[in-house]
């Protein structure tokens, strides 16, 4: 009877080690996932500030050419 109380705490003591190790690797892609995401947001407030300084440029060479 106690081999068997003792095989289920094995048990149990194994299901919780997975669970961790489950909620860890979750943690691990949902703060990868937001780095990814903070980048891609600075990539594109950069590239919106690019097209607007060409947009500049661009106002500047029409003005200079009239």
């Amino acid at each position: 009877m106690k081999s068997i109380r003792i095989k289920d705490l094995e048990i149990v003591e194994q299901e919780r080690q997975q669970e961790e190790s489950t909620e860890k690797n979750t943690a691990a892609v949902l703060a990868q996932l937001t780095i990814e995401n903070k980048k891609k947001d600075l990539l594109i407030t950069q590239l919106t500030q690019t097209i607007a300084n060409l947009n500049i440029e661009i106002a500047k060479l029409k003005g200079g050419v009239n």
